[in-house]
């Protein structure tokens, strides 16, 4: 949902946005030529990490924003996307496992950083937060209490977001639009959108 939210507001910008999707199971890829209106997004599907590793460098130089979706868990593909990025989105929803996943994926693009000597700015982004819950509310703290590197603007769960994947629209209005914009502000102003 992340890389389809950043990918279709971008498109919808007018920016020359591609879509790569790494994950074997090509959610974002089919959202991408099948879902999404206006065939304004360039997407690619290659779950090889070999093959990614080759089009990686290719698709960056192509086109003046490259969202790269992954699986979500530890495989080559994400490590050769990881390792290729200009900035990691690490979503995670309210749970105890999805912070302890979280931990983990900052600590291995961390690993990563090390291993190619090169900064790999990685942030987390709080998901299906649903505001004035204790739930939502102890996620947050956590991202704090586990020093985890976050941005400040959390996604709401909402069915805007749900209805992405069936009509491919962005967010037109209301509190899940505000999400949005704040989001793509705090990407370029981390410095991973142009």
């Amino acid at each position: 949902m992340l890389a389809a939210v950043v990918t279709g507001s971008l498109a919808a910008q007018g920016v020359d946005v591609a879509l790569l999707d790494s994950d074997p199971n090509g959610g974002a890829h089919r959202w991408a030529t099948q879902t999404h209106p206006g065939g304004t997004i360039h997407a690619y599907a290659e779950a090889d990490a070999e093959r990614l590793a080759e089009l990686l460098p290719t698709l960056a130089a192509q086109h003046a924003a490259l969202v790269v979706d992954t699986a979500g868990f530890g495989n080559q593909a994400a490590a050769v996307a990881i390792a290729g990025a200009d900035l990691v989105l690490v979503p995670v929803s309210p749970g105890e496992g999805d912070l302890v996943e979280a931990q983990r994926t900052v600590a291995f693009v961390s690993g990563l950083s090390r291993s190619t000597r090169r900064t790999i700015p990685v942030k987390v982004v709080a998901n299906r937060i649903r505001k004035g819950t204790s739930i939502s509310r102890h996620v947050l703290a956590e991202l704090d209490t586990l020093e985890l590197p976050h941005l400040r603007t959390a996604i709401s769960e909402a069915v805007a977001y749900a209805e992405i994947g069936f009509t491919g629209a962005m967010p037109a209005e209301g509190a899940p639009a505000a999400e949005v914009a704040a989001l793509l502000a705090e990407l370029r102003e981390a410095g991973g959108l142009p």
